[in-house]
């Protein structure tokens, strides 16, 4: 499947991928850490959302910023006629780290960029960040890092210790999956990105939100449907009807229920 392919469903899937709060507690957070910025009080600020997906994000931030020009980028279309029916916004099809191709340098007072790392490369990400926005403007991320799911996490690692052939076959892959991970590996490699691409952090909050899931179908509803589970590259290189069949059949012999895990976000608000 590919990546505008699986973001073309998502729209059906939010409330799915927000079973917990994931979304909701972290939009709150950032629309906070935003709010005690003081960044509403600007008059026509540009916001740029780099994945601005259905633009929840976006139409509770109107709220604060009710002069702003917003301006959303997603590589799906569907995801974007939502989007211009939830507010007024300009839209540009395309994926984030094309960003730059399309908006002047240095022309954006903010810069959010939310739950999108996963399929997005982490320096990749951070340098449009870097090109788009102005002198002392401000950087909105929220994405999880390799923190996050740390029961999952050690499940997964006693299965691959086992001998046997399936269990070689998933340590093969999620080797590859970690050498070619977007996402930060630790609360500390996040950080320190920010001073690598010259942004101070003004704001920063780890939460944590525990789940419980009771048996593989809802593993897989909140894994796979939901997508916490999947990055770019699971997403390229397995079709969604093989990953709901077989990670099914995988996950169960991987996990036992009920399954208690806790889902760690970063929300980050920087300075350029």
């Amino acid at each position: 499947m590919t990546l505008k392919a699986m973001y073309n469903t998502l729209a059906s899937q939010y409330a799915t991928a927000d079973c917990f709060g994931s979304i909701t507690d972290s939009h709150t957070c950032a629309i906070s850490q935003i709010t005690r910025a003081n960044l509403g009080a600007r008059p026509n600020s540009k916001v740029l959302d780099f994945g601005v997906g259905d633009g929840a994000f976006l139409k509770k931030l109107e709220q604060q910023m009710p002069n702003a020009d917003f301006t959303g980028i997603d590589v799906s279309a569907e995801m974007l006629k939502y989007a211009r029916e939830a507010l007024p916004l300009t839209t540009i099809e395309a994926s984030a780290t094309e960003a730059s191709q399309y908006l002047p340098i240095h022309s954006q007072d903010l810069v959010l960029a939310h739950f999108i790392n996963a399929y997005v490369p982490i320096n990749a990400l951070f340098n449009q960040a870097n090109l788009l926005t102005r002198s002392n403007g401000y950087f909105s991320l929220i994405t999880t890092t390799y923190d996050s799911f740390p029961v999952a996490q050690q499940h997964l690692a006693d299965f691959i210790t086992k001998e046997s052939l399936l269990s070689c076959i998933v340590g093969h892959y999620y080797k590859a999956v970690v050498k070619n991970t977007t996402v930060a590996g630790s609360e500390d490699e996040l950080l320190n990105a920010f001073k690598q691409h010259q942004f101070e952090v003004i704001e920063h909050k780890r939460i944590r939100i525990p789940i419980t899931l009771h048996n593989i179908d809802e593993l897989a509803m909140f894994g796979i449907e939901g997508t916490w589970f999947l990055n770019s590259l699971s997403i390229r290189m397995l079709p969604r009807s093989f990953l709901i069949q077989r990670m099914k059949r995988l996950f169960s012999k991987i996990f036992t229920f009920p399954y208690h895990d806790t889902h760690v976000i970063d929300i980050v608000l920087a300075k350029k």
